[in-house]
């Protein structure tokens, strides 16, 4: 009986410390409440003497998500910080990158920086090399990555209901092996396509339509929980896109951190203009109906004319986001 009691209490013990773990592995940074996400364009950076005066270093703390764009899908990255076998195309080198990372963190401790992968131009992901991803965030200093998943062609199918595309697999497979590269507390997010998640459930019958309706759906039911955030592309699909119900439909599939997507006008396709009443506007809904704040591409796009409410520019947007998500330092200007 005495032996029967200590293996059980054992087991008991065991499995306490299992569970236990568990929660400890759980529990990861899993970065700010309120999330407001700023693409930056590497391309557009200016050449600064000292990494501290650069404006990737000098950028406020509401923009406590930084994603830099881009990083090639198929990149040869091996290492040493050489930041043009990875596509990124900054006026500096990997070292002085890493300390402008490096300073912009120490001034802003919240803010998350990642690397985004991908974008419409960036289009390799047929060899795509996790590996070389995983290196480069490991050797600036980086929190994670973003996958900016946007396929040359799709021609997602609706049947019954449902939806699939040609692209399925690989959206998966991409999604898996940057995971497993990556393990938590890494983030891994994705960067949305604006009608990814409709053709299902209550969003079958969502505008706008075309061969990428559908894009995210299976790979959100097949690997959605290896992904931390999801940044909708609520935007360059025309007037009829509706951001609120791209909120909705992502999430009906993902119970993570969803942000809606802004464009500084004009948009690069599709003509929709955003202005700062919808700016407001998708705030209070956000925060009404479980997402996660506002993501603005990109932190660096000028819009054509002057600037006003009804034409906003970067500088703008992110202050006006930044009061109406109740963040900290709104008066402090991008920088960029």
């Amino acid at each position: 009986m005495l032996k029967s009691f200590i293996v059980l209490t054992l087991a008991i013990v065991a499995s306490a410390l299992v569970n236990q773990d568990q929660d400890n592995f759980l529990q990861v940074d899993n970065g700010p409440n309120k999330l407001f996400v700023g693409y930056f364009e590497t391309w557009s950076e200016k050449w600064k003497q000292d990494p501290k005066d650069t404006s990737l270093a000098r950028l406020p703390s509401y923009v406590n998500v930084v994603n830099l764009a881009f990083m090639l899908p198929d990149n040869h990255y091996s290492g040493n910080l050489d930041l043009h076998s990875a596509g990124i195309d900054l006026p500096y080198d990997g070292n002085e990158a890493k300390k402008a990372i490096a300073i912009l963190k120490s001034r802003n401790p919240d803010t998350k920086v990642l690397i985004s992968v991908g974008g419409a131009t960036y289009t390799g992901w047929d060899k795509f090399n996790e590996g070389g991803v995983a290196q480069l965030v490991k050797d600036l200093g980086l929190d994670g990555v973003d996958i900016d998943y946007e396929p040359a062609s799709c021609n997602c199918v609706q049947h019954d209901g449902d939806v699939s595309c040609p692209t399925d697999a690989q959206y998966i497979d991409v999604i898996q092996r940057m995971r497993k590269a990556l393990p938590r507390p890494y983030i891994l997010s994705i960067a949305g396509w604006s009608d990814g998640a409709y053709g299902q459930g209550d969003f079958q019958d969502d505008q706008p339509q075309d061969e990428f309706t559908g894009l995210a759906v299976n790979m959100l039911r097949k690997t959605g929980s290896a992904l931390d955030w999801i940044h909708i592309m609520s935007y360059d699909a025309g007037n009829e896109l509706d951001p609120k119900r791209t909120l909705l439909a992502y999430k009906s599939l993902f119970s993570g951190k969803v942000t809606i997507g802004i464009e500084i006008p004009p948009e690069a396709w599709g003509g929709h203009k955003y202005t700062m009443n919808q700016v407001y506007d998708l705030c209070d809904f956000a925060a009404d109906n479980g997402g996660a704040g506002l993501m603005l591409w990109s932190l660096q796009q000028r819009p054509k004319g002057a600037v006003t409410d009804n034409n906003p520019d970067a500088q703008l947007v992110a202050q006006g986001a930044c009061w109406r998500m109740g963040l900290s330092n709104c008066d402090d200007p991008l920088n960029v």
